[in-house]
């Protein structure tokens, strides 16, 4: 696995972990969407898959036809397409990876400064989030570099 995809993995579990402790991330968006709801003090409400609406989206409204059908022709042109960058297909998850964390950082620094607790705490908060922001262009860097 490339650094990119050890990064991504990492910035997706740490999200989640901040979205379950309380703090309000994107990812919330999407658990909500997945039919995972989580309460303010942090327990699980609500995880029903079959109810949400991403299984409406799918299976219910006849896109699931759909998606089988694209997933095929996509495969069946990737098939005959061998030179196609690949990495066109990942620059969106990318951008919206790093957007995700980028405003995360920001929630949390805008929270603890909400509560007079900035100074020391702020700037443990950037240190991480920096390092980690950092670790995550090299990461991209070195992925359009080589093209892995």
């Amino acid at each position: 696995m490339s650094q990119l995809g050890k990064f991504i993995i990492i910035f997706i579990t740490l999200l989640t972990f901040l979205e379950f402790v309380g703090v309000p991330t994107p990812i919330g968006n999407i658990l909500d969407n997945f039919g995972i709801q989580i309460g303010p003090t942090s327990d699980l409400i609500k995880a029903d898959l079959e109810n949400s609406n991403f299984w409406d989206e799918v299976f219910l409204k006849g896109s699931g036809i759909l998606l089988v059908v694209g997933a095929t022709g996509l495969a069946i042109i990737g098939f005959f397409a061998r030179s196609y960058d690949t990495s066109l297909i990942v620059l969106p998850f990318i951008v919206s990876i790093g957007t995700s964390l980028t405003a995360t950082a920001w929630g949390i620094i805008s929270f603890v400064n909400d509560y007079n607790a900035g100074g020391w705490l702020t700037k443990i908060i950037a240190i991480v989030f920096i390092g980690l922001g950092i670790g995550f262009i090299m990461a991209c860097i070195d992925y359009f570099r080589t093209g892995q």
